[in-house]
């Protein structure tokens, strides 16, 4: 019979490019990952990985064998969630990706939650942009994504996921208080265009949303500084070294020098949205989590 731990490992490089990245995801050495391989390849009696300059990549053989392997697993995990009558114990451990101000607004209190409604249940959560944490779910390194898209940025769910909608999350342009335009009802993105900017790092999907928004009204952002904390957009909103878009979700008290101002025509929203593998959809540990998190939402 196949080995289904080397049969992971095989996938992990797959996804992960690396031996060494793919035993990060695994939690186990390079070496181990390694002889896993090396005993599948034994069993199947096919090389599996093969290198190219410093690296190593499936062969077709081997990424027929992964792709194979997606399934196995996924018929795997729909079996265990069938086997689960629907009183079980909500136990085991649920892995969460998520972005960081639904951290703060989000996974924080439903942590609390958790700890409350199911102590058995064994929950972890790792930061990271929503198309990445989307990804996660999708090869297995995840059971629940947390993730948002901007009403400029397309987010596109994996035909293999499940996805609900839990909020919209409204994005302010943040001013210091002595801006001549704090004191502004709304703002439109031309009435910003000569603005400089704070953002987060290029390629993330909070950037793309302000690229997008200025973009779609005709102007570029001009963008000075690049942070991935919203706290110190703040601060250096604060200290009036720039202004900036701050969500509302997970968004601190704003100190006294700093306003928010509503943006208007069009109004930049996130919709924030959970997302699992149709596999594990009737796992009951997930739908308790699932559940737990709608009514924190209310």
């Amino acid at each position: 019979m196949i080995d289904l731990g080397a049969l992971r490992a095989l996938i992990a490089v797959r996804d992960n490019g690396s031996v060494v990245a793919a035993s990060e995801s695994l939690g186990f050495t390079p070496s181990a990952v390694s002889q896993q391989i090396k005993r599948l390849e034994r069993h199947t009696r096919s090389t599996l990985l093969e290198r190219v300059g410093r690296r190593v990549i499936l062969t077709e053989h081997g990424r027929l064998v992964a792709e194979r392997g997606d399934r196995l697993f996924s018929d795997i995990e729909s079996l265990e969630s069938l086997a689960l009558s629907a009183d079980a114990p909500v136990d085991g451990t649920i892995r969460i990706s998520s972005f960081s101000t639904a951290g703060k607004g989000l996974i924080a209190p439903l942590l609390a939650r958790l700890r409350d409604t199911a102590p058995a249940l064994h929950v972890t959560v790792i930061e990271l942009d929503p198309w990445d944490a989307l990804a996660l779910v999708e090869r297995g390194g995840a059971d629940l994504a947390i993730v948002h898209n901007w009403n400029t940025v397309v987010l596109e769910i994996p035909a293999s996921l499940d996805s609900s909608t839990l909020l919209v999350d409204r994005v302010d342009a943040l001013m210091h208080r002595d801006h001549p335009l704090a004191g502004a009802v709304s703002l439109t993105p031309a009435d910003l265009a000569d603005e400089t900017w704070v953002a987060t790092p290029r390629g993330t999907i909070c950037n793309e949303g302000l690229v997008q928004l200025f973009s779609g009204a005709g102007f570029t952002a001009n963008i000075a500084y690049y942070d991935g904390d919203f706290s110190t957009h703040i601060a250096l909103v604060q200290h009036g070294v720039t202004t900036a878009f701050v969500p509302r979700l997970g968004r601190e008290i704003l100190p006294a020098e700093v306003i928010a101002v509503e943006v208007v025509d069009p109004i930049p929203t996130r919709r924030v949205q959970a997302a699992w593998r149709h596999s594990t959809a009737a796992n009951p540990a997930l739908q308790h989590v699932r559940a737990e998190l709608d009514r924190l939402i209310g």
